[in-house]
């Protein structure tokens, strides 16, 4: 694989809409959970989430109902403007969203008339906005459940490859709306406490909104450019397993983990730490240490944390949320730690986790995300030195 730059990034969160409003809540340990505050849910079991305040919505656009819409549209220009992209007409730019619900906002508004937002709701014209710009490059909307944020980037990089494309737009995000509360009460993997991914006393996910989109080149055009270069994509694995429709499949994920480690040619002792997908659910912690160890060994495994004790577990926005921590990680020499996490559950074995942040030792990061239906995606990212040794 060519490696790829991120040479920019749009973030929208929970506590607001630049890396570092986003940093510092990985890193604070503050409790932002609370009720859902655009409709009651009185008569579900959990009501129980982070949401994106409304003062940060206003700053995002003028929106009615189509906050997914809006959404897109600003991390997509977030992570044009950051890459300073050419503006040269030959100069081919692509782009590819993920969400897990996109347009089921709008039908969702349409079937509540009484409670929306304004008298019309606004119909989604289509998760990939144009924003007054004319993409020149391959266009798609995709959705593989939970993974679908670090999918986005991973097809962006197959297009990268294949050169058909001088840069690409890609990443994932998600709204929080009543179908999607409804789908993990259904499930019973939402907690009414905190999320406590790797604990003994884990209970399960809460829900979230936000997101990530990304500005991608060849690193060698990237350089020639004098683009800056916040991370280097080494490598990816991406599968499929349809092991079970919401259960997670540690041989799955584990060759998934495999493909990339081989994909970017960096040892599993090079990884300086793992962004996992940590949900918080008692099957899905096991299921992911289980599978780190089918390709670890007996080797001890690299630091872990999951910022889904911190930010909530933003769906499509997960895996890009997930890419844009590391990079950040990269960036400042320090991988946060798992908010509150008060000691590991010892039926995991022997982890290293902690509440603490601590130095990064190689400055390379494996970061994992994985979809109901067996969609695994997993990334090896490194800070240019370290991609210009290993290459």
């Amino acid at each position: 694989m060519t490696p790829v730059a991120v040479t920019g990034f749009g973030v929208l969160s929970p506590n607001g809409t630049t890396a570092d409003a986003f940093w510092t809540s990985l890193m604070d340990g503050v409790d932002r959970r609370g009720a859902w505050q655009k409709r009651p849910l009185d008569l579900y079991p959990v009501n129980n989430v982070i949401s994106i305040p409304e003062d940060t919505w206003q700053q995002v656009a003028e929106i009615g109902d189509a906050r997914t819409s809006a959404m897109a549209a600003f991390l997509v220009d977030g992570a044009r403007t950051s890459a300073a992209l050419p503006a040269d007409p030959d100069f081919r730019v692509g782009c590819i969203l993920a969400s897990t619900t996109a347009g089921a906002e709008s039908v969702e508004h349409a079937m509540q008339p009484r409670l929306s937002n304004s008298l019309e709701p606004r119909i989604d014209s289509g998760l990939v906005p144009r924003n007054g710009f004319r993409w020149s490059g391959p266009t798609a909307a995709l959705s593989t459940a939970c993974s679908s944020g670090l999918v986005a980037p991973a097809m962006a990089a197959e297009i990268l490859d294949a050169g058909e494309a001088n840069a690409m737009i890609a990443g994932g995000l998600d709204v929080l709306l009543e179908y999607t509360i409804c789908g993990f009460n259904s499930l019973r993997l939402a907690t009414g406490e905190t999320c406590r991914p790797f604990s003994a006393d884990r209970k399960g996910v809460v829900l979230s909104e936000g997101g990530a989109c990304f500005s991608l080149e060849p690193l060698a055009q990237a350089r020639a450019r004098a683009a800056p270069i916040r991370a280097v994509i080494l490598g990816y694995g991406l599968n499929c397993d349809a092991g079970h429709p919401t259960a997670p499949s540690a041989a799955g994920i584990s060759r998934a983990i495999q493909d990339a480690l081989t994909m970017s040619k960096v040892a599993p002792d090079l990884i300086g730490g793992i962004v996992t997908h940590g949900t918080g659910t008692p099957t899905n912690d096991s299921v992911e240490i289980e599978a780190l160890r089918l390709v670890f060994g007996a080797s001890p495994l690299p630091p872990l944390m999951s910022l889904k004790a911190a930010i909530g577990h933003s769906q499509a926005g997960a895996g890009a949320s997930a890419l844009l921590a590391a990079i950040l990680s990269l960036k400042n020499g320090i991988m946060p730690g798992t908010a509150r996490l008060d000691g590991a559950d010892p039926l995991l074995g022997s982890i290293d986790a902690t509440a603490q942040p601590r130095p990064l030792g190689q400055r390379c990061l494996m970061i994992n995300a994985f979809g109901f239906g067996g969609n695994n995606c997993v990334f090896i990212v490194g800070d240019e030195a370290f991609a210009s040794r290993v290459q």
